[in-house]
């Protein structure tokens, strides 16, 4: 199986999807503009091959480059990318090479924030309203949420969360604030009038989105206002914390996808928090002191992603018992040298039952081994098809070829 990725490099802490591809067993033909020498570590035993044009705006040159690609390896089965900017790039080459996905009107209709607010609006969603500057306006009492979740390739729904966040990530980015959010229960939102996870899948409907992931902000109040709209992979650091608020590691749910298995997302009870740390602050408390403190509860920790102006330097990812709990640890981890609030004063970490952490462990291993399994089938399934045998035979013959 042939998927041709446009430039795969960008953005940067994105290459485990197709980390994820390529361990189905998949083909991951690049193409791109920039320098291979130059790509992360991780992306380049990634790639099968890779092809670079001078400018991905020149259509003829991306165009020869597919078409040495489908000559060397056989039909591309897929044409990808994870930018919205090359949306209209990768629908015109799945059109002229009969290739399977979504068209120029759809990349039009999900990938231009204009239409997508308009058709919410249709839809009966409000919109939050920006003021002269083009600032958000976010109402008094209102938190920040967003919806994340993905949808197959026939537009169901295979999983959603919640997260409320510390504020607009587009403000944090602007501030340099210090961001942190964690998983909630969506009906938490829900007004006299309206749920919030309905609202949500407004926006899904109204856009009408096959395959793929869908980011919507909101800020929840008195009423739920759409902030934002994405419907691109979650950045590195979300699809992190989306792994551990569910069941699978999303970058292989939407590998998966893309191969034709369907999976779903299945959330799990206890609630993920996800806090960041900048080196030119100073904090009350140690990483050691932290560590001590959330010691049965981490998960993952470590320096933050590289391009990622919203993550800091550090982070922390970890469970907590419920949203109260979330917000005092929250603070622990944030709090300044200089602050005088009585932060000491929280209680101490509840120790969890030996027995939940058996059974999340249970559920974290049985997930390991369904992507293993999923790897195997999926890999026997390409080995046994008369195309992949195609595609080989194909290759053989053209390695001796001089182009």
């Amino acid at each position: 199986m042939n998927i041709i990725f446009i430039s795969p490099n960008y953005p940067e802490d994105r290459w485990r999807y197709i980390h994820a591809l390529r361990g189905l067993g998949v083909n991951v033909l690049g193409i791109g503009d920039a320098n291979e020498e130059n790509f992360p570590h991780g992306l380049k035993g990634c790639l099968t091959d890779y092809y670079k044009v001078d400018d991905l705006h020149n259509y003829d040159s991306v165009y020869r480059a597919v078409s040495f690609f489908s000559y060397k390896y056989g039909r591309p089965d897929g044409i990808e990318s994870l930018n919205d900017y090359w949306a209209t790039l990768e629908a015109s080459l799945r059109r002229d090479f009969n290739v399977v996905g979504f068209d120029v009107d759809y990349a039009r209709r999900v990938f231009d924030k204009n239409a997508v607010f308009g058709a919410a609006a249709s839809a009966g969603v409000k919109l939050m309203k920006r003021d002269k500057d083009g600032e958000p306006v976010i109402p008094e009492g209102s938190r920040i949420v967003r919806c994340c979740g993905m949808v197959n390739r026939y537009g169901k729904v295979t999983g959603a969360a919640a997260y409320e966040f510390s504020d607009l990530p587009e403000l944090i980015v602007k501030n340099k604030e210090l961001l942190s959010f964690f998983s909630v229960p969506a009906k938490e939102y829900d007004t006299a009038g309206e749920s919030f996870m309905e609202t949500a899948l407004k926006v899904v409907d109204a856009v009408r989105l096959r395959g793929g992931f869908f980011n919507l902000t909101f800020a929840a109040g008195r009423q739920i206002l759409l902030a934002d709209a994405s419907f691109l992979p979650p950045e590195e650091y979300f699809a992190d914390v989306m792994a551990c608020t569910g069941s699978s590691d999303v970058c292989h749910l939407w590998a998966a996808d893309k191969v034709g298995m369907n999976m779903d997302y299945h959330i799990l009870p206890e609630i993920t928090v996800y806090v960041t740390r900048r080196f030119d602050r100073s904090y009350r408390y140690s990483h050691d002191r932290i560590m001590g403190k959330l010691d049965p509860v981490i998960r993952r920790y470590g320096r933050s992603y590289t391009g990622m102006e919203i993550t800091g330097d550090y982070f922390y990812i970890f469970k907590a018992d419920n949203a109260q709990k979330a917000r005092e640890l929250i603070k622990f981890i944030q709090v300044d040298y200089s602050d005088n609030s009585p932060i000491a004063q929280f209680p101490p970490l509840k120790s969890l039952d030996r027995s939940e952490l058996k059974q999340t462990a249970i559920r974290e291993q049985s997930s390991y081994i369904a992507r293993k399994l999923l790897s195997r089938k999926v890999e026997e399934k390409i080995h046994q098809s008369s195309a992949y045998e195609e595609a080989k035979n194909k290759a053989g013959l053209s390695s001796n070829t001089k182009m």
